[in-house]
């Protein structure tokens, strides 16, 4: 979880601590037991096929390619699986709207002792953010950013704070085609502890042989991420990028409370 500097973050120490923050946020209504139980009951394949039908059906009723495309870390054969596998009865846009009240929930528990004057004033900063991109950032934050939010300030905010994990998950896709390790392996460059290495890959349906490590490649594609979408977060001036950082940073922490 990034630490609060004592000084106002540049934009692009902004753009690195509060994106682990929102990363992890996001993280934690997708992985839920809550969300995985209302996949079941939608007959979508558990979190997995959520996690495709959900993100990806911001796109609409598009050929499976097109949303691996979106996707880009799970193999398009398993992408085809999830996507074609939804139930005949629910449509793309459906999907996406499940996925987003799913969120909402867990966000209006996980944020319920937390200041709504804070929460209105952290999805303003947000909007703000996201207002600032060009929509060739990525196909999943625009279709999310079209999304109508809720109305409550801890609903609204978890939307809006998975607007900006798209923004940077859409950068990440051209950073780790640009520095030649693609989805694959930039998956086998990661120790992260969901998603990263051997297991990483085999869980996103990457078939051997699976590519080597190049850990030294995948730092450099972090660091042409936060410079795509370091912009963004300029929007914000002076003290505002201050607050920003404390505003998520205590977001994210009601996950440990």
């Amino acid at each position: 979880m990034p630490e609060l500097n004592e000084t106002a973050p540049s934009s692009s120490n902004l753009a690195d601590q509060a994106g682990l923050a929102i990363l992890e946020f996001g993280r934690g209504w997708m992985l839920d037991p809550a969300t995985i139980e209302r996949s079941d009951e939608l007959d979508l394949g558990g979190a997995f096929g959520f996690w495709v039908n959900g993100r990806a059906g911001v796109l609409g009723n598009v050929e499976s390619d097109i949303v691996a495309c979106a996707i880009s870390f799970m193999h398009q054969d398993l992408v085809h699986q999830f996507w074609e596998g939804r139930p005949t009865t629910m449509s793309a846009l459906a999907a996406a709207d499940l996925y987003a009240e799913a969120a909402a929930n867990w966000g209006r528990q996980k944020l319920a002792d937390t200041s709504s004057d804070r929460l209105v004033r952290l999805n303003e900063l947000n909007h703000r953010i996201a207002d600032s991109t060009v929509p060739s950032m990525g196909a999943l934050f625009t279709g999310w950013k079209a999304l109508s939010p809720p109305t409550d300030p801890a609903g609204a905010v978890t939307i809006s704070l998975n607007v900006l994990r798209e923004m940077r998950g859409g950068a990440h896709i051209h950073a780790v085609h640009a520095v030649g390790l693609g989805p694959n392996g930039a998956i086998a460059s990661s120790d992260d502890p969901v998603r990263g290495g051997s297991n990483g890959l085999t869980r996103f349906g990457w078939p051997l042989p699976h590519p080597e490590a190049n850990t030294e490649a995948l730092d450099e594609a972090e660091r042409l991420t936060s410079l795509m979408v370091q912009p963004a977060f300029a929007v914000l001036e002076g003290a505002e990028q201050g607050e920003y950082l404390e505003l998520v940073t205590e977001v994210r922490a009601t996950m440990d409370a």
